[in-house]
């Protein structure tokens, strides 16, 4: 099926170093971190799928036979996935060159680390058809801590792509999720040449379009949220909770837990007597709560145990260790959301102590 655009195949490029998600990545690979019961490799898929796309090219590196096996095993049964091999991580560009051979027209290009709304990919893929262009880049505003590349923009069209930091207070930043022309794939040999694995947006490729007089255009996201530091795993889980998404209870639990949606809870989880749970809170498979315990706005994955009466807030709870988007000082007492203060008051002060 062809969407408007002519755009009917969407590469999702997986391949990549995952420095700054030491903790989440050392018992899977990033593509399979879970986002909502399923992994976020998935999550852009679904989201690209509900755009119009059916059409799939994952392009995995050695390291990643596990997102290679959960593709196998049917995803969508009426979606079309080649899985294709990029040998060494040498970036999106040599990938794409790498994908060459199952590109059959023009496409859309994304990484498996970031989630954006679905009218941003439709309207990516309505102003790519609508327009004699190359490329459509997505923009989100500049931030130091992500390091994007920043572009220069005249006449409603993108000039000039650099790596570095801006001089102008409100530059935008290019993230890889492009719809392109086939003929952009004749740009990837010299992009890609390097050994290099920095060229992770492409950064040569879309400048050498623009040396040949290609035109490149843009369109701004409303919101972007990459996953490049281990609480953004949380951040995006909390998104997504908050859109309505797979809120759903899988597991049967005590009729005295109390729930304070949005929640997600995966099958085979356990939850003790008298649990807390909510708002804002994602438990994965293999997950045990023990009884009294009080868990909002936090995720706990990778089969960890809540122990009896902890209280847990704001936290990614692993089976071996805690990320915490607080400081140590706070978090050794949070204080309950205004819908539990009500319901859980604190123990009062034994006066007669003092």
């Amino acid at each position: 099926m062809k969407t408007m655009s002519g755009i009917n195949q969407a590469i999702i490029v997986t391949a990549g170093r995952t420095i700054r998600l030491g903790s989440l990545t050392k018992d899977r690979a990033k593509p399979m971190l879970p986002v909502l019961g399923k992994p976020i490799i998935i999550r852009i898929m679904d989201r690209i799928k509900e755009a119009g796309i059916n059409n799939f090219i994952v392009v995995v590196g050695e390291q990643d036979g596990e997102v290679a096996s959960y593709l196998h095993s049917g995803w969508a049964p009426d979606a079309k996935v080649q899985i294709v091999l990029q040998p060494m991580m040498r970036g999106a560009a040599d990938a794409l060159a790498s994908a060459a051979n199952y590109i059959t027209g023009p496409f859309l290009v994304t990484s498996c680390d970031h989630i954006v709304p679905v009218d941003h990919i439709r309207a990516l893929m309505r102003d790519f058809s609508e327009t004699s262009t190359d490329m459509v880049l997505s923009l989100t505003p500049y931030s130091y801590e992500l390091g994007l590349p920043f572009v220069n923009i005249e006449d409603d069209k993108i000039t000039a792509i650099n790596q570095g930091t801006p001089q102008e207070r409100r530059a935008q930043s290019a993230f890889l999720m492009y719809a392109c022309n086939k003929r952009i794939l004749t740009y990837t040999s010299s992009s890609s040449s390097s050994s290099s694995t920095n060229d992770y947006e492409m950064v040569k490729m879309v400048q050498s379009v623009l040396s040949t007089g290609g035109c490149v255009k843009y369109h701004n996201v409303e919101w972007y949220m990459p996953l490049t530091r281990d609480l953004d795993l949380l951040h995006i889980n909390k998104r997504l909770l908050r859109e309505g998404r797979d809120t759903h209870i899988l597991s049967e639990i005590p009729g005295s837990v109390h729930i304070v949606p949005p929640v997600r809870i995966d099958p085979q989880v356990s939850i003790g007597q008298g649990a807390k749970i909510g708002p804002n809170v994602y438990l994965e498979s293999g997950t045990q709560v023990g009884a009294e315990a009080v868990i909002w706005d936090s995720i706990v994955i990778g089969k960890a145990e809540i122990a009896d009466h902890e209280v847990v807030h704001g936290q990614i709870v692993l089976r071996r260790q805690r990320i915490s988007e607080e400081p140590e000082a706070a978090k050794t007492r949070p204080s309950k959301p205004a819908g539990l203060q009500e319901m859980f008051p604190s123990p009062k002060k034994d006066e007669s102590a003092s």
